[in-house]
């Protein structure tokens, strides 16, 4: 007689881990050890409530890293390339950490409480071990912790109509400006409120400062924001695709470099401040990279979403690079894809070959946002 086996991974749930069961998710992923929503409905469902109403998203697993301490600044941009000299105190920044080979091992929103708190809102990387093992064997006096800070998003064109409503027009809120959060209430409950998120709508990601004030959030905002039709929803991947956003350890990896992303901003390898990979990087950029990040247009039959390295093959077979994400666009009608192609083919107007969903597929290549050049190529 067979015996049934018990799985019982071990596995953080969130603290709005209650109110998205009672949403209806459909799906989960694992994403920095906890479990985090991935669809309620389908991708084009959510996005529709995304970009035409205001979508809540448990995003608790983009775990946050506390680091404290008198040198806090210098750590901090100790980890990434991008000159942090004018980073100023209750503003956010993007970041890519880099290790001692230039290669990508996170892609943090930073929060900057003041020169000795930061908060680094991570991708799915075990980031707090790296700055653990990092500080204690640096010459910089911090303190690397995980707070019980979980963010929600709260992402749509309602988004801000409905921030008006739950925070009673708090003038301090309503007037934020992209990538600047404010220690604030909502519902009684102490938050962090940032204008930012990992879509291309406008929006806010609220971070509960007290895990046992997930749910009570969580069931506020659902019904606070009936009006609105809010509708539960996760990162949503044709948003995110759509304009180009990068998904760590999807499209990036630690094989691959900022160099590569052209977002010069983002690696500035001349600042006087030192940080891991800078040296590596330099000599990436003097002997020139190899590879850079771009979007494709994928023909036939819709695709479902794929997170993988799919071959990209010129016609006398040769790989010329890769897609490394992709789905169906209903914005522009058609599949779209990110992914990398060796650096003399970036401009190139040939059609490639690439296997996607078991079927055999035109690809071309489509500087990015999509926008300006999909529009054309109809």
């Amino acid at each position: 007689m067979s015996k049934s086996i018990l799985y019982t991974p071990r596995i953080r749930k969130s603290p709005f881990f209650e109110g998205t069961l009672k949403a209806g998710v459909t799906s989960f992923t694992t994403y920095n050890h906890m479990f985090m929503p991935t669809m309620y409905k389908s991708h084009e469902e959510d996005y529709r409530s995304l970009v035409e109403d205001v979508s809540i998203w448990d995003v608790a697993a983009e775990r946050q890293v506390q680091i404290e301490g008198e040198d806090a600044s210098e750590f901090v941009q100790y980890l990434t390339p991008r000159n942090l000299s004018t980073f100023k105190d209750n503003f956010c920044r993007y970041c890519l950490l880099t290790d001692e080979n230039g290669g990508i091992v996170n892609d943090p929103l930073v929060l900057k409480f003041n020169k000795n708190k930061y908060w680094l809102s991570i991708a799915d990387t075990d980031v707090l071990l790296w700055c653990k093992a990092l500080a204690l064997n640096s010459k910089y006096k911090v303190k690397v912790t995980e707070p019980e800070a979980c963010p929600l998003a709260l992402q749509g064109p309602k988004a801000f109509d409905m921030m008006r409503v739950i925070s009673d027009n708090n003038e301090t809120i309503m007037s934020l400006k992209y990538y600047q959060f404010v220690e604030t209430e909502l519902f009684g409950l102490p938050v962090v409120v940032a204008r930012s998120g990992w879509s291309n709508q406008n929006g806010y990601e609220i971070y509960i400062t007290r895990e046992s004030d997930g749910n009570p959030l969580w069931d506020n905002l659902m019904e606070t924001g009936k009006p609105y039709k809010i509708a539960p929803g996760s990162p949503n991947q044709i948003d995110r695709m759509e304009a180009g956003m990068i998904s760590h350890l999807g499209d990036t990896t630690l094989d691959d470099n900022p160099l590569e992303l052209n977002l010069p901003k983002f690696c500035d390898l001349d600042q006087e401040a030192d940080f891991i990979g800078k040296e590596a990087l330099r000599k990436i950029r003097n002997d020139g990279i190899k590879k850079q990040f771009i979007g494709f247009k994928i023909s036939g039959k819709k695709i479902g979403y794929n997170l993988r390295r799919m071959p990209i093959i010129d016609s006398n077979g040769n790989d010329q690079g890769f897609i490394s994400s992709c789905i169906y666009s209903p914005t522009f009608g058609c599949n779209i894809g990110l992914g990398f192609v060796k650096i003399d083919k970036i401009t190139s107007t040939e059609i490639f070959k690439s296997i996607v969903d078991d079927e055999e597929r035109d690809v071309e290549i489509v500087e990015l946002p999509f926008s300006s050049r999909l529009e054309k190529m109809k």
